[in-house]
């Protein structure tokens, strides 16, 4: 008789009667327990997924968060940057007695329109800031009444403004080493109806050489206004009114005789030196 061949997971029994039968060997325990088997790992799967996927979802929620936040804190920098850096003056009028005790105190009105004689008074310091020269020995002096005078230039008249006295014959620097020129303003006058004014004005030219003659002119120009009001205190110290020119021409109309020993202009003191100009 040959040996069986034993198969695991089947009994004898199940194998005697298999191979009486002829059958082919099935496992009995293929059924209800192969089932719970799957159902717990699909459950494992989803728990899995489930698990994860929250996590990932969370995620992407808190990146979108943190986004928001960064761009939303970018905007509130900037927006204080510049503010920082537009920073206004609030001028304040503070009223006291005699002793210097506060009476009262108050926001200083902003002056809508400025009056017409302190307009006079500003276009005449332009007129001297930028027509004066001093001796060359002084030209820090002179350097902050050239920028005095540019303070009340508009950007668009700046590029007259460079160009004059780019000209050596206009150049305060040079001709403070043969002369000096004091200005003086005789009136100001506003065109009706217009933001033209005219101005006249007296030159008095002395040349720096010992016993130089004086040479005084006589100028008429029109200046051209525009009115800003001032909002930071460098513009404020230097240009309280907001007074900004945007043009300007000037001529001579009159000359007198030089003065002093000989009557033979010096060099440095000729027609030539002393130009007319116009700012468009």
């Amino acid at each position: 008789m040959r040996p069986r061949m034993r198969l695991p997971g089947l009994s004898h029994a199940g194998h005697e009667s298999a191979s009486g039968n002829g059958a082919v060997p099935v496992s009995r325990s293929a059924g209800p327990d192969a089932d719970r088997s799957a159902n717990h790992i699909i459950r494992a799967r989803t728990e899995f997924a489930h698990a994860f996927g929250d996590l990932a979802r969370g995620k992407r929620n808190w990146q979108l968060m943190a986004f928001g936040l960064t761009g939303l804190l970018t905007v509130v920098t900037l927006a204080y940057v510049r503010l920082a850096a537009s920073s206004r003056v609030v001028p304040y009028v503070i009223e006291v007695d005699k002793v210097g005790q506060v009476t009262a105190v108050g926001v200083a009105e902003r002056m809508q329109t400025p009056d017409q004689r302190l307009v006079a008074s500003q276009i005449a310091q332009f007129l001297r800031s930028i027509r004066t020269v001093l001796p060359s020995a002084a030209s820090a002096a002179q350097a902050e009444v050239v920028r005095r005078g540019y303070a009340f230039v508009a950007p668009e008249a700046a590029s007259f403004l460079n160009d004059y006295f780019a000209s050596p014959a206009n150049d305060p620097r040079v001709l403070g080493a043969r002369l000096t020129r004091q200005v003086d303003v005789t009136g100001v006058l506003r065109v009706p109806n217009s933001d033209v004014w005219r101005v006249q004005w007296t030159e008095t030219e002395r040349s720096t050489l010992p016993g130089g003659p004086v040479r005084t002119t006589a100028w008429e120009g029109y200046v051209t206004i525009r009115l800003a009001p001032p909002t930071t205190a460098e513009t404020i110290q230097d240009n309280p009114l907001g007074l900004y020119v945007t043009s300007v021409n000037w001529t001579q109309v009159g000359e007198t005789a030089p003065a002093g020993p000989g009557s033979t202009p010096t060099p440095g003191i000729t027609d030539s030196n002393v130009t007319s100009g116009a700012i468009r």
